[in-house]
């Protein structure tokens, strides 16, 4: 549990909740336990940070306006079952938990929630993502660690600038599904215009440092990783 605790120190989680007196609390006592905590007021705005900002582990609510915790979750789940999800209700809603039978949910939170039971919850949740301590399997001697932020090769770390990271772990990120260039531009360079040759030669560097040609080109679209020999 102690190495748990300290692993969430490393990491970040997104809260929805659209009561407000509980997303103080909540977030209050997150911030004791994560790095950094990203707070929603409702499903739709929870979507939004959760593209924006890939964060570690997601706890909502399950009813909220706009976007109740089950859309949220289903939505996330269509390109993402690594990322640790934790659904919160109160006794009058355990009915509805019935329906995230088959959203691979990884705990349970009953309002009011007690330190102690959210702690062991989420350290639960993150552990699934930590068997392999991190590691993500990109091609034959290639991985990435995502604690530590390095991409190994044959060995040997492969240094990145700012960019290349970004862009690498972007596609890591969504592996399982095509990036548009628009979204490539909006997450490496938010506050410039979007540029085609930029991205282009970014793609170029990542590709050349990689070692293998796992980045595919989707014709008009944008980019993905080549995923057919990674783990799902």
């Amino acid at each position: 549990m102690i190495r748990n605790m300290l692993l969430l120190k490393e990491k970040s989680v997104l809260f929805a909740e659209d009561d407000t007196i509980t997303r103080t609390q909540m977030g209050e006592i997150l911030e004791m336990l994560f790095a950094k905590v990203y707070v929603a007021e409702d499903g739709e705005e929870a979507y939004q940070i959760y593209e924006e900002e890939f964060p570690d582990i997601i706890i909502t609510d399950i009813k909220m306006p706009k976007k109740d915790g089950l859309n949220l979750i289903k939505r996330v789940r269509q390109n993402n079952y690594s990322i640790p999800i934790v659904l919160m209700t109160s006794f009058a809603e355990q009915e509805l938990l019935l329906d995230a039978a088959n959203l691979s949910i990884d705990g349970y939170l009953v309002k009011p929630v007690e330190l102690e039971k959210l702690t062991f919850t989420v350290c639960r949740a993150i552990q699934r993502t930590h068997k392999n301590e991190g590691l993500i399997i990109l091609g034959k001697k290639l991985f990435y660690n995502s604690a530590t932020k390095e991409l190994y090769f044959n060995g040997s770390v492969v240094s990145l600038g700012m960019k290349e990271q970004e862009l690498l772990l972007l596609l890591i990120n969504n592996r399982h599904k095509t990036i548009s260039k628009d979204e490539i531009g909006k997450v490496l360079w938010p506050l410039d215009p979007i540029c085609d040759s930029a991205i282009k030669n970014i793609v170029l560097r990542l590709r050349k440092k990689l070692g293998l040609d796992i980045i595919i080109s989707v014709r008009g679209i944008g980019y993905r990783l080549d995923t057919r020999d990674l783990p799902r």
